[in-house]
């Protein structure tokens, strides 16, 4: 597969970085996050414009779109509904650091909306085995927060639970941390 989650993500840093992305920055802001210091990026729901229909179907097979009812302007043409769309996006990392999952945050609806793509990964990425205290957090937004705080230590780690729960990969992240010597829970 030629469009992959790492290669978009790519594009979303691309796209916060844009002059045009005047509101995702000022919402960055307003909540205490800066996108030059983490890994944000911004999707403004138009990655797939313009693109072949193989990369389309691509696109389709990771999630990033389905397809739609919406009218379109030519006959020939499918509609489809992006993730994340007009949001502010997160990667989730893997074992092996690579990206598997997105967490969005929605930023132009009425009340900001938080998805995920999957059910994959870890935010920010899976701590170091060294890690002796492990703070986690209970989102994804909590997690960056802190992150950009400059609170934690040298051996600290941080690790964003899924929707306030522990998956499967976070248990084995912590069977991985054979130094750990407390784990500090965050609660909303």
């Amino acid at each position: 597969m030629k469009n992959t989650l790492e290669t978009l993500f790519q594009s979303f840093e691309t796209g916060i970085r844009s002059s045009k992305a005047i509101k995702p920055k000022d919402y960055l802001k307003s909540i205490g996050l800066d996108y030059a210091e983490l890994r944000i990026g911004f999707n403004s729901g138009q990655f797939h414009h313009r693109e072949t229909q193989e990369s389309k179907d691509e696109f389709e097979a990771l999630g990033m779109l389905k397809k739609s009812d919406a009218g379109v302007r030519k006959e020939d043409l499918t509609a489809y509904t992006a993730f994340g769309r007009y949001g502010l996006i997160f990667p989730l990392l893997d074992k092996e650091n690579r990206i598997v999952n997105y967490f969005a945050l929605r930023i132009k609806l009425e009340t900001a909306k938080e998805e995920y793509l999957n059910s994959e990964g870890i935010y920010p990425a899976y701590p170091s085995p060294l890690t002796k205290r492990l703070y986690l957090a209970p989102t994804v937004i909590d997690c960056a927060s802190l992150m950009q705080s400059k609170a934690l230590e040298n051996r600290d780690a941080v690790m964003a639970m899924h929707n306030g729960e522990l998956l499967p990969q976070h248990i084995e992240a912590l069977k991985s941390l054979y130094e750990l010597e407390e784990i500090i829970i965050i609660k909303n």
